[in-house]
């Protein structure tokens, strides 16, 4: 519900950001916009999260429209690409730069202890204990980039030569960077911010402080502690396991017989990257892989063009209808196809046999953003396998019977949640099991406020993962939400409200995604979710003014993709002359894709107004 302005803008508050990715920036910026006091702790030396520790030919797999935020253009909207984590990391530090986000940023700093402390009848106040300038980390490529608050090009250079020669000594002679030499590496690094040269090395020394704040915001990411299985079999096999956290470069495993478990996004693009190195690559799934698109399109243009309002305003009912017949026709056309190459060819073919063998669409099953291990069995002949399996010394035999010889297994198997921050308080009930009852995100309000804390002060950034879209903008749209609540233009329901509205959700999103929402916590529909949380702070694009008033827009709206731009036309956060001028810019979907979601939902849209009310399209 929206208060009175005046309440909320009595008293700027302090807030205690925990970790500088994409999801941490994007609450900074929104918060000093609206004038309140941050101060942001992250363990590494710069800013970029998960893309400061990826393996060396990482692409992002949505494009640069999909993943950019609403207030910050790279000005390229015309021809979006895929951006490698080095790009990516350039893009985040312009964004750094153009809202001043780095003066409020301690690097090297380590969050250990988060506590609420509350007074009779007042908002909770947390105090939290940092370890300031001590944290270790292992060096990355990231780590010798120095962004725009470096002026000198020979600085630059001078810290690329530098990393090119510390890498060389970390990675040794391409053996893969394991715990044990992570520990007690030393080396040298430039400071990102004073450009001072450093030392970086492990030490038993700390400089704890003790501070406090309104309000903790979390966004410590899903890809910060490594979930890796023990595999019946794996004290008897004598090669190699490793999770894909400590992957860096396929030449490890060059003419060696490698099994690849799990096939999701990085799963996919190591098991190509490995396949063409090694003599034999295996992939090994449980039942069901992601339902597979492409990174292009037949024509070239990036597929996520498709990600667009027409496709997810669809009812669910029609979902794996559309994605059969899009599956279908698109196998067709590469067939008939005399503008691919052959290969080309056989890849696509290849995605739809298998999309449509499993039954899956982009409705109720996680997104595989990319083809790799496509690529890898058209190309490289690499096995999938659907079943369980156990080691032996030299062997992985599956469930069927089958048998593949391995010299190595690298485990694509994700992450987990984890807050050890948030220990258990003898003095205050609602804290006992903070750790445990945050880590899964359907227990937060919008998956975003944990309902202990009526006030707001408590909030996760970047744990709700579309099953087909980016992080990056939704956890901007989580931002904006948990702005206007802090800065008291709109409040919370009640802790019980919002536990009932959580465990409604949760029961929705389980409904539509089966198996995947339980094994994936925070899966959520890119469109629904954000349109959620758009009309919960009044700024939904009102499609039926625009389409009266600007038709283009509208098309560029419901047939392009689906960018942030659309809930800044409107609402607390408008901007509409920024939104128009990047909509202009934008293409918008193939014309095969969009005429066929088109169908689908004009169709639904006539059987709702008939009285079939299952059939009512979403937000259209």
């Amino acid at each position: 519900k929206k208060m009175d302005n005046e309440f909320g803008r009595k008293k700027k508050k302090s807030v205690c950001v925990i970790g500088a990715g994409a999801s941490g920036l994007a609450v900074m910026k929104e918060l000093k916009k609206l004038g309140h006091a941050v101060q942001c702790f992250d363990e590494n030396v710069r800013i970029g999260g998960v893309y400061t520790k990826s393996y060396d030919r990482t692409m992002l797999t949505t494009s640069s429209l999909l993943t950019a935020y609403s207030e910050y253009s790279d000005g390229l909207e015309a021809k979006p690409k895929f951006w490698t984590d080095e790009e990516y990391l350039d893009y985040l530090d312009g964004f750094a730069c153009e809202f001043g986000l780095y003066d409020d940023i301690t690097f090297r700093s380590s969050v250990t202890r988060v506590t609420p402390r509350r007074e009779d009848k007042e908002p909770a106040r947390w105090e939290v204990v940092v370890d300031t300038g001590t944290s270790y980390v292992w060096p990355h490529r990231s780590t010798f980039l120095l962004g725009r608050k470096c002026t000198s090009t020979e600085k630059k250079e001078e810290a690329r030569a530098l990393g090119s020669q510390v890498l060389s000594e970390f990675h040794g002679e391409g053996a893969a960077p394991f715990e044990e030499a992570k520990k007690d590496f030393c080396y040298d690094y430039f400071d990102h911010v004073s450009m001072e040269r450093k030392r970086m090395a492990p030490t038993s020394e700390r400089n704890v402080q003790t501070l406090t704040f309104d309000a903790v915001c979390v966004c410590t990411g899903t890809n910060t502690w490594a979930s890796l299985p023990t595999f019946d079999g794996a004290d008897q096999f004598e090669g190699t396991i490793i999770h894909a956290e400590n992957y860096k470069k396929a030449e490890v495993f060059r003419k060696k017989r490698v099994l690849i478990v799990g096939a999701g996004e990085s799963g996919s693009d190591i098991c190509k990257e490995i396949a063409e190195e090694a003599e034999k690559v295996a992939i090994v799934v449980r039942g069901k892989h992601g339902h597979v698109i492409p990174r292009r399109q037949s024509d070239g243009r990036v597929t996520d063009l498709n990600t667009n309002r027409c496709r997810y305003s669809n009812p669910y009912i029609f979902g794996d209808w559309i994605g059969y017949v899009n599956q279908l026709a698109k196998k067709l056309a590469a067939r008939a196809s005399s503008n691919l190459a052959r290969d080309d060819k056989m890849i696509l073919q290849k995605i739809g046999e298998l999309n449509m063998y499993q039954r899956t669409s982009a409705f109720s099953k996680f997104g595989c953003k990319n083809e790799g291990f496509v690529t890898a069995m058209v190309m490289q002949g690499a096995e999938l396998h659907r079943d369980t399996f156990y080691l032996t010394k030299d062997e992985a035999v599956f469930a069927d019977g089958s048998r593949f010889k391995a010299d190595a297994v690298v485990a694509c198997t994700g992450y987990r949640n984890a807050f050890p921050m948030l220990l258990p308080q003898e003095d205050a009930t609602e804290a006992k099991n903070l750790a445990s009852f945050c880590q899964n995100p359907r227990n937060l309000y919008k998956q975003i406020f944990c309902p202990f804390f009526e006030d707001g002060s408590l909030a996760f950034f970047g744990f709700a993962r579309p099953a087909f879209g980016s992080i990056p903008p939704t956890a901007e749209m989580q931002a904006k939400f948990f702005a206007l609540v802090l800065d008291g233009q709109l409040a919370l329901p009640s802790t019980e409200k919002m536990r009932t509205v959580a465990r409604r959700d949760q029961a929705n999103w389980e409904s539509r995604f089966g198996y995947d929402a339980k094994r994936v916590k925070g899966l959520v529909d890119f469109q629904l979710y954000c349109d959620d949380l758009a009309k919960e702070m009044d700024c939904l694009p009102p499609l039926r003014k625009i389409f009266l008033s600007s038709p283009s827009l509208w098309v560029k709206l419901m047939f392009g993709p689906f960018v942030m731009h659309q809930y800044i036309l409107t609402g607390p956060f408008a901007n509409p002359k920024r939104a128009i001028d990047v909509y202009q810019r934008q293409p918008v979907g193939d014309l095969l894709e969009s005429s066929i979601t088109a169908l689908f939902l004009f169709t639904a849209k006539f059987l709702s107004i008939l009285g079939f009310k299952r059939f009512t399209p979403n937000n259209f």
